[in-house]
């Protein structure tokens, strides 16, 4: 286990950020931490979430984003623009990347997780785009904007098309 894994959150803890009710990606303590806050989750939602979910990297006009399927989430899109990342430089020179999806509660209590390690080639590729991304000039509002509209075009199923890298969790 690598001193970064060592971060990684657990079931029952209190997430230590505040997020606010819906999804919420981000590139913290050295993996990606894709979090689904809703104010309670059952049972059964729970056990869903033990059931295969794809996880697919999409790219497309400059946007990268997550698309999470099965489960208790359904389809689910969580978009990620690495110049709003206070962590860039660590993402854009790791090797290896990792993910991260959680449920957690009102409370903030952590109430499922699920995570998976790239591999190399995974990694490299998810590396390049948003190297890519990274490139790119957006006018102030339009990286906005433009999931707006990504969002208005299609459901997050829809957004599968898109898929870079796809992975079972």
């Amino acid at each position: 286990m690598t001193d970064e894994h060592k971060n990684e959150h657990k079931k029952g803890d209190i997430f230590p950020y505040e997020v606010d009710e819906g999804s919420v990606t981000d590139f913290v303590d050295g993996h990606f931490v894709l979090v689904v806050k809703d104010q309670f989750w059952s049972d059964e939602e729970i056990e869903l979430f033990r059931q295969p979910i794809d996880l697919h990297f999409c790219y497309t006009n400059d946007l990268a984003f997550f698309i999470v399927e099965g489960g208790p989430l359904d389809s689910g899109d969580f978009y990620f623009n690495v110049q709003e990342c206070d962590d860039k430089e660590a993402l854009l020179n790791r090797d290896l990347l990792s993910a991260e999806l959680l449920l957690i509660d009102g409370t903030n209590q952590i109430r499922a997780k699920r995570s998976h390690d790239f591999s190399k080639e995974e990694s490299r590729q998810i590396l390049e785009l948003l190297k890519k991304q990274n490139e790119t000039e957006f006018m102030p509002g339009e990286y906005e904007v433009n999931v707006e509209g990504l969002q208005s075009a299609y459901e997050p199923y829809d957004l599968e098309k898109f898929s870079k890298v796809s992975v079972k969790l």
